[in-house]
């Protein structure tokens, strides 16, 4: 299958849970996007595994940049943070960034667990 094909039917499956995330973990103004960070750092977590393994290259663009890539989301972290902070909800803004940022440990993580585990 082409690789366009691939990121994008995974891409598509991501987003959609993705959103299924957000609906199920609602965040009322000023409080923090807990859904957003949950997709985050579970997507570095998945991803961390799966670079672990020794994956065909259309399998890894189907569920690593697709699937994965569009259940994750660099831009929603930004507008919500940007939003939080307009909302002065500086603590909250504070604790979104950290736990947000601990997504290349839980990727980390991730590889070093599979890799043990598979081993």
């Amino acid at each position: 299958m082409h690789p366009v094909a691939l990121v994008g039917m995974g891409g598509a499956i991501g987003s959609i849970f993705r959103w299924a995330v957000a609906e199920a973990m609602p965040a009322g103004s000023g409080e923090v996007p807990w859904a957003t960070i949950a997709v985050n750092l579970l997507g570095a977590f998945l991803l961390g595994i799966l670079m672990s393994a020794s994956l065909q290259t259309d399998t890894l663009l189907f569920f690593g940049t697709g699937l994965l890539g569009g259940f994750t989301t660099m831009s929603t972290f930004g507008v919500e943070t940007v939003n939080l902070l307009k909302d002065d909800s500086t603590m909250a803004a504070g604790v979104y960034l950290a736990l947000n940022l601990m997504a290349p440990i839980t990727a980390w993580l991730g590889w070093q667990l599979s890799e043990a585990f598979l081993v």
